[in-house]
């Protein structure tokens, strides 16, 4: 303990009893601060846990998912919405992303208990492979998925409206899928409804939080022709809503670009600051001091330039002395951009090669960046993308189709997302060909990681087969006469094998 100072000592000199509790109480917050200091070095064993200078300015909350987001998710989607028009990089991780996971679409099978039903095949690409199943009449399935990513990926959710249309109106199905973004939902409208449950972001709950209703506007809140601002319940089966849930409980999604907002803009900043640079250095200027302009008079300062050109000479008025510029460097500015878009993509969960600079990608470094890159993919597709939209979309094709009379009863839709090219073919071929020869892939999955339809293609390689069989031609692409190395079948029973003849079940062909 400190000893009492001259104040302290004149103070117990003439009251002692206030200065002899004054020193009490001075023990007692010594006391409290040791077991403060005590407590904080057992959380301490957490260096993240603690209160220090190091932690300072970390934004700690308890608030849950919706809370967070609750009035960042618009200004989030509205700020990436302006990086994906002016700043190539987000332009690049949009498009990149949307068309990595659906490309040419991501195809359909209808099933029926399990096999394929034709005719509801047939009915299914008419409507989905056709503008009749877009309310805006522009775009077929495979269109509203890329759009549907692209949405997700810069706002952080897309919404979907069932729109039931009249027998007359002349669809395969009497419905259609209206895209709209985000913004139609009310998101002002939150907090608890008494015995009716709660609203979030304009999505409203049962007691037990099972979805009951979307409050939309009817149109747009920034269009320029806007009808109503009045937000109005749609029944939430009447609604598809896709976005990546990152957190239990999450009801509405974030932009992908939140953690590279500040990053890609500073590093705009930064662009342009170089940029300025590079003019002012490609401007090697000259200024004149006390010389005369044309008239015969000295330049006034009104005459001077207010900017630099490369090449230019100019007029100063008083002195009569030459100066030369030394332009600004801009050394540097390589790596800095090299670690900036490393960010971007990480934060983005992108390969650094996305956005355009191969140097330092060998195939190996390349083909291990695929292959997690590929992982991702998957994840966006068969968690997010296929359940939340293609399913949803599915269901409501089969009720309006029950609408028509058409039985339905045990349809369901496969769906086959699009093939992943291949880093190297010549080794990746062979390897997928002794997987299935060896039974550790059937040739179905073979075909559908392909990106095609089996039964599609059985059919397709039917009609051709049947076609070289009726031309009396063998090729060596065809496995029923020719082997893998190119040599004829021979039948084991000495038959012929012209174009038609069946080769025996036992006849193997020699392995290559």
């Amino acid at each position: 303990m400190k000893q009492p100072g001259l104040l302290s000592r004149t103070f117990a000199a003439i009251a002692p009893m206030r200065a002899a509790a004054r020193a009490e109480a001075r023990v007692r917050l010594e006391r409290a601060e040791v077991r403060r200091a005590a407590l904080s070095g057992v959380r301490n064993q957490y260096d993240g846990a603690s209160h220090s200078r190091r932690t300072q300015g970390w934004r700690r909350t308890g608030k849950d998912a919706n809370y967070e987001l609750m009035g960042a998710a618009q200004v989030l989607a509205q700020t990436a919405r302006d990086m994906v028009r002016n700043n190539p990089y987000a332009e690049r991780a949009v498009s990149a992303i949307a068309t990595d996971v659906v490309g040419t679409g991501i195809t359909f099978q209808v099933l029926r208990n399990g096999q394929p039903d034709e005719q509801l095949q047939a009915l299914a690409k008419a409507h989905f492979e056709t503008t009749a199943c877009d309310a805006d009449g522009r775009q077929n399935l495979y269109g509203l998925q890329l759009q549907a990513m692209r949405t997700i990926v810069e706002s952080g959710a897309i919404l979907f409206r069932n729109r039931p249309r009249f027998a007359r109106d002349g669809l395969p199905v009497p419905f259609q899928l209206q895209a709209l973004e985000p913004d139609y939902l009310d998101a002002n409208r939150n907090g608890l409804l008494d015995k009716f449950g709660s609203s979030i972001s304009g999505i409203q709950f049962d007691v037990i939080g099972n979805r009951v209703a979307y409050w939309l506007y009817p149109n747009h809140p920034g269009a320029i022709a806007s009808r109503s601002l009045l937000a109005s319940p749609i029944p939430a089966d009447q609604v598809i809503h896709v976005f990546r849930q990152d957190r239990p409980g999450q009801q509405h999604g974030a932009s992908w670009f939140a953690p590279v907002v500040m990053a890609m803009r500073e590093f705009a900043e930064y662009q342009d600051g170089q940029l300025l640079r590079q003019k002012i250095a490609g401007a090697y200027a000259v200024f004149r001091i006390g010389y005369a302009g044309d008239d015969g008079e000295d330049p006034s300062p009104e005459d001077a330039s207010d900017f630099i050109e490369p090449g230019m000479i100019e007029d100063l008025p008083a002195g009569g002395d030459v100066k030369f510029a030394s332009p600004p460097g801009v050394e540097g500015y390589a790596d800095f951009a090299k670690i900036s878009v490393r960010t971007f993509a990480t934060g983005l969960n992108l390969p650094y090669d996305i956005f355009g600079d191969l140097e330092g990608v060998n195939f190996s470094s390349g083909r291990i960046g695929r292959i997690q890159y590929n992982r991702q993919l998957d994840g966006w597709t068969w968690n997010m993308l296929i359940p939340q939209f293609c399913e949803p979309a599915a269901a409501w094709f089969f009720r309006a189709a029950s609408l028509l009379g058409i039985d339905v009863e045990g349809c369901t839709m496969l769906w086959t997302p699009p093939a992943r090219p291949m880093l190297d073919i010549a080794t990746e071929g062979p390897a997928i060909r002794d997987m299935v020869r060896a039974g550790l892939m059937d040739p179905e999955t073979a075909i559908r990681e392909r990106g095609e339809d089996p039964d599609m293609l059985l059919a397709a390689w039917k009609r051709w087969a049947d076609k070289v069989d009726k031309a009396g031609l063998v090729f060596d692409c065809d496995p029923r006469r020719v082997t893998q190395v190119g040599n004829a079948l021979q039948p084991s029973n000495g038959g012929d094998t012209k174009p038609g003849a069946t080769v025996p079940a036992a006849t193997k062909p020699a392995k290559g």
